[in-house]
């Protein structure tokens, strides 16, 4: 039996039979479907491949499940050489404070000497605001490829590198949305992708559950060099929200810990001389104390003391002011 028909066989049976694919299955029939995509076989067709991803997001996918798929995508992804891992998939929904602030304290942290590497898929037509459209307005590069993006990390310590430019495969698979209605596993999968090889990274996500994944799915591969943070974010997006109280999830060397982080926002923080140009009004209290803590994550996740983040987060943003 081929691995593809093996493997909607092991999570589509009855609700006795069924179960989740082992990280060795998840990684053998990704493996062999993107092999036969770049050879142009037909081996595995995109409709089995979409029924094996469904039947899996019905189910809930396991960590093992989004693991193995990972592993298969890594030795095609790049090693661009990043500090800081920072997906943008979500987008935050059109409003008041749609605009992307997690890119403003991106760029913030690398004005302070982090190279920092966004990549993400700017889904269209779905309503919702994302980094991609801001970049001008965040002084955010774009990169065309992962070569343009290395350099641009070397001469601006930032860069955007949307999705179709280091897997288009996989954003084709995003793209299923608009054919099957559902997000398949491969959201959850290219928020780990990690195409900077960065030592520090960002989950934001939605739905409760994913951030425990989001954290745990580097220690299945062991990749525990990478230390991860991981959120309830804007939207679901990698944009920390100081008005809420939340568990949040750290992988890193030690294993998996989770930290509970109580509401938080402070009054009085000045406002920068200048804004994104972006910006039809000067920033809101609430969207200061957004970049601020977004920022104090990232360095939580480099230091694991939040006081000492959230201090040296704030003294980013005086010094931003000042500029």
């Amino acid at each position: 039996m081929s691995i593809i028909l093996e493997c909607i066989r092991t999570v589509g049976r009855g609700e006795r039979g069924r179960k989740p694919l082992s990280e060795q299955q998840a990684f053998d029939v990704m493996d062999a479907y993107l092999s036969a995509k770049e050879s142009g076989s037909n081996a595995i067709g995109d409709d089995q491949i979409a029924m094996l991803l469904m039947l899996i997001r019905v189910q809930n996918e396991t960590n093992d499940e989004i693991a193995g798929f990972v592993k298969a995508f890594q030795s095609r992804v790049p090693s661009i050489g990043a500090d800081i891992d920072w997906p943008c998939y979500a987008g935050k929904r059109a409003g008041d404070e749609s605009f992307p602030w997690h890119g403003l304290a991106a760029k913030i942290l690398s004005l302070n000497g982090y190279k920092v590497l966004l990549h993400g898929y700017n889904e269209p037509n779905n309503g919702r605001v994302h980094v991609e459209d801001h970049l001008m307005d965040l002084a955010i590069p774009l990169a065309q490829d992962a070569e343009h993006a290395r350099q641009l990390l070397a001469e601006h310590h930032i860069a955007y590198l949307p999705l179709q430019a280091f897997a288009p495969i996989a954003q084709t698979m995003i793209g299923w949305k608009a054919r099957y209605g559902l997000r398949t596993p491969i959201n959850t999968v290219v928020r780990a992708l990690n195409p900077g090889a960065a030592k520090l990274g960002v989950r934001g996500s939605f739905h409760p559950g994913f951030q425990q994944l989001h954290a745990e799915i580097d220690q299945v591969i062991d990749r525990k060099s990478l230390s991860v943070i991981s959120y309830k974010g804007q939207n679901g997006e990698a944009e920390y929200n100081p008005k809420v109280s939340q568990t949040v999830w750290l992988s890193s060397a030690q294993g998996v810990e989770s930290f509970y982080w109580q509401e938080s926002l402070e009054e009085g923080l000045p406002l920068p001389s200048t804004q994104p140009p972006g910006l039809m009004s000067p920033m809101s209290e609430q969207a200061i104390n957004v970049v601020i803590s977004s920022m104090a994550a990232v360095l939580f996740a480099e230091c694991k003391d939040y006081e000492m983040a959230n201090l040296q987060a704030k003294q980013y943003w005086m010094d931003y002011c000042l500029k």
